[in-house]
């Protein structure tokens, strides 16, 4: 019995964590633009692109079919993502990026 309610309290941790996050570890996207070096990209739709902020900030992005892509993106770019309650409308380079 014991398991069976450790089993379900795991699975309910995993459920809530998306929608809690990690707060100081990772921040989920605002709606004012995001600037910072590309971390990693998961390619694909719908894949995910993490990118460090100037301050160390981690944001990870969900990229979907309506995401607007300026480039095809690698680790150590310079980009700016901008965003809305809706999710990621469009990620460019940053001027200067070679």
């Amino acid at each position: 019995m014991s398991r069976l309610v450790r089993g379900m309290l795991c699975g309910l941790a995993l459920l809530i964590l998306p929608f809690v996050g990690l707060p100081g570890f990772a921040r989920s996207s605002t709606s004012a633009p995001i600037q910072g070096v590309v971390v990693t990209v998961t390619i694909g739709i719908p894949g995910t692109m993490v990118i460090r902020d100037d301050k160390g900030g981690l944001h990870i992005l969900k990229l979907t079919q309506q995401t607007q892509l300026g480039a095809q993106f690698k680790p150590g770019d310079k980009v700016v993502a901008f965003t809305s309650p809706y999710g990621v409308s469009a990620i460019q380079l940053q001027a200067g990026n070679p």
